[in-house]
């Protein structure tokens, strides 16, 4: 078998952040030393018993350490309406049935000392907003030396009707995302429309509620999952394609470029967005085109392989 990646996950489930954790847990391929939650898909409750919940199913043992409810500077606007009322689309978690709880350590602190433990450098998959990762910088900017790269979903290199999108990743928390860039941490940018390029059809929900137990689990989710942009040709997929870059790499295509924090304001809304450049000192790989078709293989592959090692330890 191939190395394992060695990573920190800031998650913040989330029904793709759960297509996410099932892909890394069950393709085999990393080592998930911790698990980072932030609020944004919901409240910072709700995404800790999400992941709770995820790790509880998976049977998965790993430290899951809690950060801020709000991003670094502002109030909070959570995704209830694309994520549903609990975060995890039609499947409601039940807290008083889990069995587990996160650790003391705030999610700052907890990441630093995992960082500072290891032996190696890690690498930081961010599925959800930033915040704990920027808050871990600024507290401890020797952090730096022990990060191999932060690979972060968010942002999107397309505009819409000529002005830019409001991703909400980046648009939650900004300002944790402009200290995130000037870290310099070397970054891999996997932009929204990646997630919307490789989005499971009916035909492909069908085929994973019928897998296994997992499967009927993650069919229900979708029932009330809305990403805007997939509407109801079905569900869009967007973090699992951030843990695919270190998996799958020659099934994707990147490209070196400049990404910056920048700001769109009118009278009616400002929001962050990262801005892509390729005429200036490139600070990012940016990641612009997928397989789907081997995409999805892989991805149906770690469904399958779901059943086969949680049968093994019952």
């Amino acid at each position: 078998m191939a190395k394992k990646n060695d990573i920190i996950v800031v998650t913040d489930p989330g029904v793709d952040d759960a297509i996410a954790l099932m892909y890394a847990i069950f393709s085999e391929e990393f080592n998930i030393k911790l698990l980072c939650i932030a609020g944004g898909n919901g409240s910072i409750e709700n995404t800790t018993n999400n992941a709770l919940f995820l790790m509880e199913l998976f049977k998965y043992d790993v430290p899951i350490a809690v950060g801020l409810n709000h991003p670094l500077k502002r109030e909070a606007v959570f995704a209830t309406k694309a994520q549903g009322k609990g975060g995890l689309g039609g499947y409601k978690v039940n807290p008083k049935k889990l069995k587990t709880k996160p650790i003391e350590t705030p999610a700052c602190d907890a990441m630093y000392e995992t960082l500072k433990k290891s032996r190696k450098k890690l690498t930081i998959v961010a599925i959800g907003p930033m915040t704990c990762v920027a808050e871990m910088l600024i507290k401890y900017p020797d952090s730096t030396k022990n990060i191999k790269e932060i690979i972060f979903m968010g942002g999107t290199k397309e505009k819409i009707y000529g002005r830019p999108y409001r991703e909400f990743n980046i648009s939650f928390d900004p300002e944790c995302v402009d200290v995130v860039i000037k870290s310099g941490v070397p970054l891999v940018m996997v932009p929204m429309e990646l997630g919307h390029f490789a989005y499971l059809n009916k035909n492909d929900i069908k085929f994973v509620k019928h897998i296994n137990k997992i499967g009927k689990i993650f069919a229900k989710m979708f029932k009330k999952y809305r990403d805007f942009h997939v509407g109801s040709y079905g569900a869009a997929v967007h973090d699992v394609c951030a843990l695919y870059y270190l998996t799958r790499p020659e099934n994707m295509k990147m490209e070196q470029g400049h990404v910056e924090l920048k700001y769109y304001k009118t009278e009616e809304e400002e929001f962050g967005y990262i801005d892509t450049s390729y005429d200036q000192e490139p600070n990012a790989t940016i990641c612009v085109d997928m397989d789907i078709l081997k995409f999805k293989y892989d991805l149906f592959d770690a469904f399958e392989e779901t059943g086969k090692i949680l049968n093994n330890k019952k």
